[in-house]
């Protein structure tokens, strides 16, 4: 029986190849890093889940024979008498009852590395924490970031390393897994969680291997517990709901949660604008970029976005989806909608628009007092009539009773 074991971390190894006597053991070749203490005991111990033997013969070791009675109790012993002493973890909870927003960074791990241990790997000690935000429902967490600049790869990579990065994390069947990782000298967008929990876990290096020439090494973030999605405009009225009237601003910016940021799945959100008698809505995209193709519909599985001059479908407008260059969009009476529909599948950045409610142009005005000149001098010669028949038809009456009593 032969295998070769090899760390999954870089380092230099020396190799170690053990001789197995008995029960038809074999061989067993082990590569140990070169800088691990106790190395060959590591060897010895990694070899003895192989084989339950006691004979042990080391190579570069004088071919000295190690007999070892019961050696499977021993080796436990003699690797448990060499291990480094447990890690401190490293674990933040940020809960919604205690703080409703904050500041959390990485320099309180860098300046504990020494208390908090971690495995020394070329000359870099491996650092990590835990940042876990409980939310109330129906609140949801969001992530901004102040600092950041986590080495990638190499120099003009974007690629991170799992070993230097920050991890956004999910809970899956009880099993944490990393669903992005984040790395570079730009500021991450902006997290919005799903549902009322985040997860967050900060892989570091101390000291750090830079691959570019920002000095500042980690991250400073803030994080706050929402329920408005993270749109700070308009009046939030149940759930993702927004209404603007031109009674309270005339003009002002509106987005898709957590802008810029990915907004969320299966996330129906309705921004509502009424304006007075004589205004119409006109909205300006100056981003938009939400997942979807073609004509945007169920069979594509796409998000999309759907304007409406009433509460319910207008047919004259088609849906909009994809990522778009910028485009105005104006309503024809006072009252406007747009709705965001998004599924489970994927997700994007979303839009952002500028919206202002606009007098009527005068030329409108004049027409629309025209018609309602025209409207009251049609009523008013309607009023006049009838006044002058009910007239006649009284004076008619008059007559006729009148001869009527002359007979009589």
């Amino acid at each position: 029986m032969a295998a070769n074991v090899v760390p999954s971390f870089p380092a230099t190894f020396d190799s170690f190849r053990l001789v197995w006597s008995g029960n038809g053991c074999g061989q067993f070749t082990v590569l140990v890093p070169s800088d691990w203490p106790c190395k060959w005991l590591w060897a010895l111990g990694l070899a003895q889940s192989i084989a339950n033997c006691c004979h042990v013969q080391m190579a570069g070791i004088a071919a000295q024979f190690i007999q070892l009675g019961l050696c499977c109790n021993l080796i436990h012993q003699l690797i448990a008498s060499c291990s480094p002493p447990p890690i401190k973890q490293c674990k933040q909870t940020f809960d919604s009852r205690v703080n409703k927003s904050g500041i959390f960074d990485s320099n309180q791990l860098l300046l504990a590395k020494h208390a908090l241990g971690g495995v020394v790997i070329g000359g870099s000690r491996v650092l990590q924490c835990r940042y876990e935000f409980e939310a109330q429902a129906p609140e949801r967490v969001q992530i901004r970031f102040h600092d950041f600049n986590v080495p990638t790869e190499h120099e003009n990579s974007t690629g991170c390393q799992p070993g230097d990065a920050l991890h956004v994390v999910t809970e899956l069947r009880g099993r944490y897994e990393t669903q992005e990782l984040l790395c570079g000298a730009f500021l991450p967008k902006p997290l919005m969680s799903s549902g009322p929990q985040l997860h967050l876990q900060f892989v570091g290096k101390y000291p750090p291997t830079m691959t570019n020439k920002v000095q500042y090494y980690g991250f400073r973030a803030e994080y706050r517990f929402l329920t408005n999605f993270g749109i700070m405009s308009g009046v939030q009225k149940e759930g993702c709901s927004f209404v603007y009237n031109s009674s309270e601003r005339i003009s002002g910016l509106f987005h898709s949660p957590n802008f810029p940021g990915l907004y969320l799945e299966n996330v129906v959100c309705n921004y509502y604008f009424y304006g007075a008698s004589d205004e119409r809505v006109v909205l300006h995209f100056t981003y938009f970029d939400v997942e979807g193709i073609g004509t945007c519909d169920h069979q594509t599985a796409s998000d999309y976005i759907e304007f409406s001059n009433f509460m319910s479908t207008d047919r004259k407008f088609s849906r909009y989806c994809g990522k778009l260059p910028d485009f105005e969009m104006r309503s024809d009476g006072r009252f406007f909608r747009v709705t965001l529909h998004s599924n489970d599948r994927f997700v994007a950045i979303g839009f952002r628009a500028l919206y202002t409610f606009e007098t009527v142009p005068v030329n409108n005005s004049i027409s629309d007092l025209r018609d309602n000149a025209s409207m009251q001098s049609f009523v008013s010669t309607a009023s006049t009539q009838s006044v002058v028949y009910l007239s006649k038809l009284i004076a008619c009456i008059l007559c006729t009773y009148k001869a009527y009593q002359y007979y009589v």
